[in-house]
């Protein structure tokens, strides 16, 4: 009786123990589910029920309280409630932490916010572009109203230039017919002071020309016996007027014979001499440029002052050569062969060259060439070729200068019979068909009846008037006149005690160029 009931009592037991596995069995599976159900919902931002990223704007942020929400969405909801959506508690902005988390699944959007980066980055460079056009309609209209100012400007001032012209041609007809001495305007009285004497023992001095940029004076001359250099080697004296006439140098152009004649254009100095070559020297930088190889002794040279590559050489033969100094070969500084030989059918030496522009009252550009026995005008047609004007002036002529400002040609004789007389041209030039050139003599002045050494005469500008500047070798001095004086005898007569072969203007100095010295006198 015992053993069956101690039986019953264990089946019954476990009978009862399958029924609570049972029933656990049966609660644990729908909380299963619950949990698989909120782990879904987890991986998504309770507040735009969208997958959160893991990068950009809804990247994955929790709130102080712990609740996760993306980033770009719980910003905007604390800019409206400063509670978290969840819990109710108080979030402020900066409690937001960024969630590093691998059981979260993000979506990869890098790709996407290169995208959206670069198409922000387009449309800032598409405005910018955008304002940067504005801005140049703008500029580019302006311009245009400015253009069209500077038109209407310039089509005035040529109407008033020509107005200017037939007044002033009006003018010249009237004053020819009165005479010079019924004008109202005195002639000026002249005051020269000696300020400054420059010794060159040595001698040879035989020209010299002035820098107005640079207000540096240049006087052809031997080396002192100081200097280093060879006795035969030529050059010049540089002189500076600015700090009262005390920084002088000596620059050797390694001229083998005396240096006949210097010419300046902007920093480069040309020189020729009887060693038979021309030299371009930069003054500035103290260096030799060309060396040009002539046939025969230099006694002139000229720059072409439209197109500086090219220039002049007057020779002892009578021919004038034409070097073009881009014919040199690279790092060469040898020029043996002209491009053009000009010849003057005469056998006496070029004692002038001088280029001539074209302007409003001479209606070509060329090149002046005096002689002792001829003289003329080659006009310069193009690719070097000249068409030559003979000029009616007489023989026996010393030296030729033309002034660009008055029109007018200084013509200067050596005494033979009769003193030296300088003569002043207006020079007349017409293009209707073909370009013609006549001179109509204005002046004779007469000068000294002694000729010692050639000299060269010149027309200088000095307040506002105009003067024939020549050398007097019976006094050893110079004569000046007044081109508006009717008088044949000088205005102003200078005794210097030496015989002047050059001069010129420089600021308000007048420079004499004797053999061996040059003289600076004040003009007041």
């Amino acid at each position: 009786m015992k053993r069956k009931k101690s039986s019953g009592f264990i089946g019954e037991c476990l009978t009862m123990a399958t029924d609570m596995n049972a029933s656990q069995a049966s609660n644990r599976t729908p909380r299963r589910r619950s949990l698989s159900t909120k782990e879904n919902e987890d991986e998504g931002c309770p507040i735009c029920l969208e997958p959160w990223t893991n990068s950009g704007a809804h990247r994955l942020v929790s709130t102080y309280c712990g609740h996760l929400f993306g980033k770009i969405c719980i910003e905007q909801w604390l800019r409206t409630s400063q509670t978290c959506p969840q819990c109710q508690s108080r979030v402020r902005r900066k409690d937001l932490r960024w969630i590093f988390c691998r059981s979260i699944k993000a979506l990869d959007t890098s790709e996407r916010d290169n995208a959206i980066k670069e198409r922000d980055f387009e449309r800032r460079a598409k405005r910018n572009l955008e304002h940067e056009k504005a801005e140049l309609q703008i500029a580019y209209e302006s311009l245009q109203q400015h253009c069209l100012h500077l038109q209407q400007e310039h089509d005035r001032l040529l109407e008033l230039n020509q107005q200017l012209n037939d007044t002033k041609k009006m003018t010249n007809e009237s004053v020819q017919s009165v005479p010079i001495a019924a004008i109202s305007n005195p002639i000026l009285t002249i005051s020269l002071q000696l300020e400054a004497t420059i010794k060159t023992p040595e001698g040879m001095c035989r020209v010299l020309a002035y820098a107005s940029s640079s207000h540096l004076l240049f006087i052809s001359s031997q080396p002192s016996s100081n200097n280093h250099a060879s006795n035969a080697d030529y050059g010049v004296r540089k002189i500076s007027l600015i700090d009262g006439i005390r920084s002088i140098e000596y620059i050797s152009l390694n001229h083998t014979k005396p240096i006949r004649d210097i010419q300046l254009y902007d920093t480069l100095l040309l020189s020729c001499a009887w060693d038979k070559t021309l030299r371009i020297y930069n003054y500035i930088q103290n260096t030799t440029d060309l060396l040009c190889e002539c046939s025969s002794q230099v006694w002139s040279c000229a720059w072409n002052l439209d197109d500086p590559n090219l220039v002049f050489a007057g020779l002892n033969t009578g021919r004038v050569q034409v070097f073009d100094r881009r014919q040199t070969q690279q790092n060469e500084t040898i020029l043996s062969s002209s491009i053009e030989t000009l010849d003057f059918s005469t056998t006496s030496p070029i004692l002038c060259l001088q280029y001539i522009q074209k302007s409003s009252h001479f209606h070509a550009n060329g090149l002046l060439v005096g002689s002792n026995d001829k003289s003329g005008f080659y006009e310069y047609i193009s690719n070097c070729e000249y068409h030559f004007h003979e000029l009616p002036i007489d023989k026996n002529l010393s030296s030729l200068h033309y002034d660009v400002a008055t029109n007018r040609l200084l013509a200067s004789f050596r005494p033979q019979s009769n003193p030296a007389r300088h003569e002043l041209y207006e020079i007349i030039t017409t293009s209707h068909q073909s370009f013609q050139i006549s001179l109509q003599l204005i002046q004779t002045f007469v000068g000294s009846s002694v000729n010692i050494i050639l000299s060269r005469s010149k027309i200088l500008h000095h307040n506002a008037e105009t003067y024939v500047v020549a050398s007097d070798n019976r006094a050893h001095g110079i004569e000046i006149w007044n081109i508006r004086q009717t008088e044949k005898i000088p205005l102003y007569k200078l005794s210097t005690q030496c015989d002047i072969i050059d001069s010129c203007l420089a600021r308000q100095y007048l420079c004499l160029l004797a053999d061996n010295q040059l003289r600076l006198y004040k003009w007041s």
